[in-house]
């Protein structure tokens, strides 16, 4: 698809993607299964974060729950997207950043300890490009799983829709832990050790934490996070619909089960500017596999949805995983 991988490296991809051993020794666990030694597994992650093709092995949080974040949007003149995209990206809480086919063309994603601060930072942006900056916040999750074969091979879903999430087992020493896994779980015999000691925290009470706020949906996912572009996921899409209120819940579901669907929300209309409600996202090596699998979920909603769009993304300003070093606490 992408980048030449070598069987060692499907073999450290493709299955720890999702449950990463939450264990004392988990690089022990993943060689034994491959046949090697911890050290060729520490190497190899290693060889496969320098080359781009992972960006780190962490946690992939769920939405506003220990922070605040928002998609937004601006519509920025061609001579302009080049400077408006750089000022966006100064700001310390954008962790992504498209160019996307639309007279709303530059996308990204802001990630703040709360919601005062999120509105504050949109100010600016606002502000510092003298354009209009249009927020589109979440108000239902339906699917969140950037995991990607690197086989090409996409099985079928066994539960597309994320189950609620539960913020009564947050504690407060919580966000400094996920705030030292921001940069990634260290490449070590003994990761969850290295981040206990920085946090002055045993290595058990460290690996509790994480399975309880795993087992509470807090965090969606913790693995090896694949850079997608960099294997062949080059045809990305957001597709936008516009779909009657009550059925919102039936076609976000119907989405979710569809194995070319990665993400699933509902966001609030922006009138009569915006009129969409739910946005899906595609990943797919060509455009047309990307067309021909959204075109499937228009047929199969057809009676629901009113209006839609499709925004390829044609260039990336910035992606990277949320920072959580200027959260001090769990978001209102």
């Amino acid at each position: 698809m992408g980048a030449q991988l070598s069987d060692i490296d499907l073999a450290l991809v493709e299955k720890w993607q999702h449950n990463f051993p939450l264990v004392p020794r988990p690089f022990n666990l993943i060689a034994r299964e491959i046949g090697r030694y911890a050290l060729d597994a520490i190497n190899g992650y290693e060889r496969l974060v320098a080359n781009g093709v992972i960006s780190r092995i962490g946690a992939v949080l769920a939405p506003n729950t220990v922070s605040a974040s928002c998609l937004a949007a601006v519509s920025a003149p061609p001579h302009f997207v080049e400077t408006a995209a750089h000022i966006i990206n100064d700001e310390p809480g954008v962790n992504h950043n498209y160019l996307r086919e639309n007279h709303l063309n530059i996308w990204f994603v802001v990630v703040e300890r709360d919601r005062v601060t999120l509105e504050a930072t949109l100010t600016r942006i606002e502000q510092a490009t003298n354009l209009l900056v249009h927020a589109f916040r979440m108000e239902k999750a339906f699917h969140l799983d950037l995991g990607f074969s690197l086989t090409g091979q996409r099985q079928e879903k066994k539960t597309p829709m994320l189950p609620p999430v539960d913020m009564s087992v947050l504690e407060p020493d919580d966000s400094n832990l996920l705030e030292k896994l921001s940069d990634g779980l260290p490449l070590s015999d003994r990761p969850f050790l290295r981040i206990a000691q920085k946090l002055g925290r045993s290595e058990t009470c460290v690996l509790e934490r994480l399975n309880v706020l795993k087992n509470a949906g807090i965090i969606r996912r913790f693995g090896v996070v694949v850079r997608h572009r960099s294997i062949g996921y080059r045809a990305n899409a957001m597709s936008v619909w516009n779909v009657r209120d009550e059925h919102i819940d039936d076609v976000g579901a119907l989405f979710s089960a569809d194995p070319m669907v990665s993400l699933c929300y509902q966001r609030n209309r922006v009138m009569p500017l915006w009129p969409y409600n739910l946005y899906t996202m595609t990943h797919a090596s060509t455009r047309e596999e990307a067309l021909e699998a959204i075109n499937r979920l228009s047929s199969m909603a057809a009676h629901h949805v009113m209006s839609s769009d499709v925004l390829f993304s044609t260039k990336c300003f910035r992606q990277r995983g949320a920072r959580l070093s200027s959260f001090v606490g769990v978001s209102a």
